[in-house]
């Protein structure tokens, strides 16, 4: 009797309760690996955004480092003042520039909270470099610097996109993306006197949390000190 009972195999009920579980345990399974994909790409998206940020910020902090050099005082008067373009004032501005130095959050056009212009040899001579804030996206301009003329005006067709999605500008974070520090025996806020600047980039992911269907922001902040002389 057990051996026939044995070879008929499995009764009905038997079978719908395994297809019950596999059905359970495959639709759990599915799920997890469903729920993992989707945090693994809202991740991605976030890293992503971080690591395009990082990578503008130590691009800004080396460029401040380098501004200024070569300084005009490592050529003679007679050729500084005939050839502005070999020596680097470490940062431009706008209006004035160079016979006067405006103040920085006073009458300067650049620099400012979302604008920027460095001055220095960066491998084939004194060159410009501008960072701009333009909607949403961070600019960035390199330009040889020339002789008697306006650094914004020069740098404007030449700006090109370096880093997209920030969220600083106004009507958005309205956090300034440059702040700046004065040397400590200046009280005058002048270009020429600005010792350190202060970066801060919030940016968006490029793509929204497929969980949560919000895009998500991060928040990076790093600091630059000027190496080189005022002169």
């Amino acid at each position: 009797m057990k051996a026939s009972a044995r070879a008929q195999g499995y009764s009905l009920i038997e079978l719908m309760v395994a297809t019950v579980l596999f059905t359970i345990i495959s639709g759990t399974v599915f799920s997890l690996l469903l729920s993992a994909q989707l945090q693994y790409q809202g991740e991605s998206s976030v890293s992503a955004a971080f690591q395009q940020a990082n990578v503008a910020i130590d691009q800004i902090v080396r460029d401040v480092h380098s501004a200024g050099y070569p300084p005009k005082s490592s050529f003679m008067a007679a050729v500084s003042d005939a050839y502005p373009e070999n020596y680097a004032v470490p940062f431009a501005w706008n209006p004035s520039y160079a016979s006067a130095p405006c103040t920085v959050n006073g009458n300067c056009t650049t620099p400012g909270d979302y604008d920027l212009i460095l001055e220095a040899d960066v491998g084939n001579r004194v060159q410009w470099i501008r960072y701009s804030l333009q909607g949403t996206t961070l600019m960035r301009a390199v330009v040889r610097k020339a002789p008697f003329a306006d650094p914004l005006a020069s740098t404007d067709a030449f700006l090109l996109p370096y880093l997209e999605n920030v969220q600083n500008g106004p009507g958005n974070k309205s956090l300034p993306i440059f702040s700046y520090g004065f040397d400590a025996t200046v009280t005058q806020h002048w270009v020429t006197n600005i010792r350190e600047v202060n970066i801060s980039l919030i940016v968006d992911s490029a793509k929204p949390d497929p969980q949560t269907h919000a895009v998500r922001t991060i928040a990076l902040t790093g600091q630059a000190v000027r190496f080189n002389p005022n002169q």
